[in-house]
């Protein structure tokens, strides 16, 4: 992911230069060329997403946790200049991750399983460089507010035709406390996000990456790569 977003940081210096050449050198109320043309009409989007997220753990002798997730969100695009491709998008998207780990410890079989359901706001800028009239590269960048809405932490084992079962809400402080000696997970985090997107016509893929500034707990930091496809309107 190191290499994605080198490149379309690159990418977007190398736009943005651009832009600025042919607004110095034009005065005229919009940009006509076909690979800069703009719309200020703006634009809606519908997307899914695959989202296999990581969360990172700085604590000594831990490791890192994967999980896997989807989200379902909305999109609305808005022009900022007549003369430049330039555009924020802000929207709203449900997010659903979650993690499984099953161990045998001499015969005890242990399964644990963590989800968390989120409501995710991103606010990014975004280039629009139409290649031809039916296709174009949108590189963006930008910043995501999540909102956590539930965290649940299932643990159950089985050993002599034996079984037990637990659940535990990852933001009750109490019961966190009580039960696992942990502190609670946190309501809200904020981070960053760059990616890139192809639409053609009505349709769209994109790939990006994104990291919490915050943490969800302690010493825990959430990364995630979006795969998504979508639907312009």
């Amino acid at each position: 992911m190191r290499n994605l977003r080198k490149y379309v940081l690159l990418a977007l210096v190398g736009l943005a230069a651009s832009a600025s050449a042919q607004s110095v050198n034009s005065g005229a109320s919009s940009v006509s060329s076909r690979f800069t043309s703009v719309t200020t009409d703006g634009w809606n989007r519908l997307y899914i997403s695959y989202t296999p997220s990581k969360l990172k753990v700085d604590a000594k002798g831990a490791d890192d946790l994967d999980m896997k997730g989807f989200q379902i969100g909305y999109m609305r695009g808005f022009s900022v200049t007549q003369k430049v491709p330039l555009y924020i998008e802000a929207g709203a998207a449900f997010q659903y991750r979650a993690y499984n780990e099953d161990e045998d410890y001499s015969g005890v079989e242990v399964s644990e399983k963590v989800t968390t359901m989120s409501l995710n706001i991103p606010v990014h800028l975004l280039y629009r460089l139409n290649v031809t009239d039916d296709f174009s590269i949108e590189p963006f960048f930008g910043f995501d507010f999540r909102f956590n809405l539930s965290g649940k932490l299932k643990v159950e084992g089985s050993y002599g035709g034996y079984s037990i079962s637990e659940d535990y809400n990852l933001f009750d402080k109490d019961e966190m406390d009580d039960a696992l000696g942990a502190d609670a997970f946190k309501r809200f985090q904020a981070g960053w996000h760059i990616g890139v997107n192809l639409s053609y016509k009505p349709v769209y893929f994109g790939v990006h990456y994104g990291k919490d500034f915050n943490e969800i707990n302690d010493d825990m930091k959430v990364a995630t790569t979006y795969v998504t496809l979508g639907y312009n309107f």
